[in-house]
């Protein structure tokens, strides 16, 4: 990382210094061609006066030409004379697009490397994705030259898909799972799929009104302020259970989308006013380069806060065990082989201790091979094969089955833990789901 990092802070610094060269070189000619103009407007015939007129401006000319390339012995107001316009393109221009390439590159590296580790990676690998296409595809639009003017801006499609992958991101962080319910996945992309149908239509019909949904100020910040909504919920909700380090980094998010939020309704409010919308583009494109830098900076000295990789916290707590890859491997065969066909975990009073004993090994152990091969702690494990016995109970009954009944047939022991693991799953009480599934089982038939 810190070779990439040391890559592009070179390439930048060589990449400004050639724009900054070439626009010098660029005054300098026309300086002489300034020259040359002054000495051909005097002839044999023009008079003392005329040429002494002309030498003056001559000599008045290569002393400003000087005092464009001395930053030692020139007036202040020459040294520090502001660049012309071009320059501050061109500079301005390589810093977002350079940001762009670097959030890029860490998206897809968080995506490639990370997503294997903790699935909650890849929600924010999207939305990382997302903000810096954006910083590029604004750069392209401002760069001279390049006449790039799509129909339909990139960002605008794709901005449905970021900020969902962002709270989805949080949130998991947050409930320190990496579950989702599919269901509930697709539920915060259909905004996205929508808008993504809408651009298919409008590129192959012309259809205004996709056009205008596509464009609409209003619906962005509207779906904004419903997720920002969700992120400040979930963080007071479970505040207790942040740790300090992952809270500020909660607060930075919240920022940041409070921020966007900000300049979607100055957006929305002003979208007649020139300067109001050149200024709020120009702003966010900014606040997407700190934010770039911001994440590299963290990646770099702290990584975890952001990636949460679950493979090297286990690295860590476990560097001083003796169990080996291959002995973990064999735990994991057997403890499926318990679960899958002999369904210990119908036991109501199974103990991680009793679960060692059944596998001849000791309780640290199976903790470690719980915790490695399959990401979860033991109750979490237990709890998921307890609950997926229970929803099969409820398919395979003919008629609805007592829910006091289902508690102990699935292994639980009681009513509040039943219902927890329950809903934490699949989003609804047992009742609730039970009622769903025949009600589905009577549009079957």
């Amino acid at each position: 990382m810190q070779k990439v990092l040391f890559f592009f802070g070179c390439f930048f610094i060589l990449t400004t210094t050639y724009s900054i060269t070439n626009t010098l070189k660029s005054q300098k000619q026309n300086y002489f061609q300034k020259v040359e103009f002054i000495l051909n407007t005097t002839n044999s015939n023009s008079s003392s006066h005329d040429v002494m007129v002309t030498y003056s401006l001559l000599f008045k000319n290569i002393s400003i030409a000087q005092d464009l390339y001395s930053n030692t012995e020139s007036e202040s107001s020459v040294i520090f004379k502001e660049p012309d316009n071009s320059i501050q393109k061109n500079f301005i221009n390589w810093l977002f697009i350079l940001n762009a390439i670097l959030g890029i590159f860490i998206a897809l590296r968080i995506i490639l490397k990370h997503t294997r580790t903790n699935s909650n990676n890849l929600y924010f690998g999207i939305f990382l994705t997302g903000v810096s296409l954006m910083l590029l595809e604004l750069a392209l639009f401002w760069w001279e030259g390049l006449n790039y003017n799509p129909r339909i801006s990139f960002f605008r499609v794709q901005f449905y898909l970021w900020i969902p992958s962002l709270f989805l991101y949080l949130k998991n962080n947050i409930k320190k799972t990496a579950t989702n319910n599919k269901l509930e996945i697709i539920a915060h992309y259909i905004p996205s799929i929508i808008i993504l149908v809408c651009a298919l239509i409008v590129y192959t019909s012309s259809s205004e009104i996709a056009l205008d949904l596509i464009n609409s100020l209003s619906l962005k910040a509207i779906h904004t302020t419903i997720y920002l909504i969700l992120l400040i919920y979930f963080g007071l909700k479970h505040k207790k259970e942040i740790q300090k380090i992952n809270k500020n980094w909660l607060i930075t998010l919240i920022v940041f989308t409070s921020i966007v939020l900000v300049l979607l309704i100055t957006r929305a409010l002003f979208s007649n006013d020139i300067t109001v919308n050149t200024l709020t583009i120009y702003f966010a494109a900014i606040l997407f380069s700190i934010f770039i830098n911001i994440i590299s900076i963290i990646l770099f000295l702290q990584s975890n806060i952001i990636v949460n990789d679950i493979e090297n916290f286990d690295k860590e707590k476990y560097k001083n065990s003796g169990l080996t890859t291959d002995m973990l491997k064999s735990l994991k065969i057997q403890l499926e082989e318990l679960l899958k066909n002999k369904k210990v975990f119908l036991d109501n009073n199974l103990t991680l201790e009793d679960l060692a004993n059944k596998l001849n090994t000791d309780r640290y152990s199976l903790s470690q091979t719980i915790n490695q091969e399959f990401g979860k702690n033991y109750y979490e494990l237990i709890n998921d094969y307890r609950v997926n016995e229970a929803v099969r109970i409820i398919h395979d009954s003919k008629k609805d089955i007592l829910i006091s009944d289902l508690i102990f047939e699935s292994g639980f022991n009681n009513k509040v833990s039943f219902y927890k693991a329950f809903k934490k799953r699949h989003n609804k009480t047992p009742l609730e789901y039970q009622k769903l599934a025949a009600k589905e089982n009577k549009n079957l038939l």
